[in-house]
């Protein structure tokens, strides 16, 4: 079983504004980039019985959130896959990009792989005393970004674009020399619904 845990700040959040003022106003993404959030996705792994105890084990921990300023939520079972690597050799710089419809993704980055043993360890001992087993845990930061384009393939070259950092003027989210990027999902955005 699988359980993807998304936890978001509650108040503003100054490394997504930091983020959003370099892509627009440095990098030249203002004309593409139509919508940028960011929050924590974790991933557990373990047998049927993971759900329940996880609830037990999230309030009597901070390891994954801090209730005084973040907020969680469990997302639908199933409604996010293992995703599509995202390389380098995927990128459209943003003077590429034609007038388009909005589309928007998700996308996962990790810090080598985003495993975290340590809190298999501590958390799945407390989970096991519930009649849970923690079989895996990952951890990254998830990027829902917005932006216009002309296809499904462009969308996805410009989303690399902007993410993957190649030089000081070439991406901003991921480091490709100790994280990877996952595209979760790519998606066209109706009319009515973009930001």
């Amino acid at each position: 079983m699988r359980l993807d845990l998304r936890v978001d700040l509650k108040t503003v959040d100054l490394v997504r504004e930091t983020a959003w003022t370099a892509l627009t106003e440095r990098l030249g993404w203002g004309g593409v980039l139509t919508g940028l959030e960011r929050s924590v996705l974790w991933r557990f792994e373990g047998n049927a019985g993971l759900a329940g105890a996880l609830e037990r084990e999230l309030e009597r921990t901070s390891s994954y959130y801090n209730p005084n300023k973040e907020r969680r939520a469990f997302l639908e079972t199933g409604l996010l896959g293992d995703g599509e690597p995202l390389g380098s050799g995927d990128t459209l710089p943003a003077g590429t990009a034609k007038p388009g419809s909005p589309w928007r993704a998700l996308l996962w980055v990790t810090d080598e792989g985003g495993e975290r043993p340590d809190l298999v360890r501590s958390s799945g001992a407390r989970l096991a005393r519930d009649g849970a087993r923690l079989d895996s845990l990952h951890s990254g930061t998830l990027w829902e970004i917005e932006l216009r384009a002309g296809s499904r393939n462009e969308a996805r070259g410009l989303v690399a674009g902007l993410a993957i950092a190649r030089s000081r003027r070439e991406g901003l989210l991921l480091n490709p020399h100790y994280q990877e990027g996952h595209l979760l999902a790519m998606n066209p955005v109706e009319e009515s619904q973009a930001r």
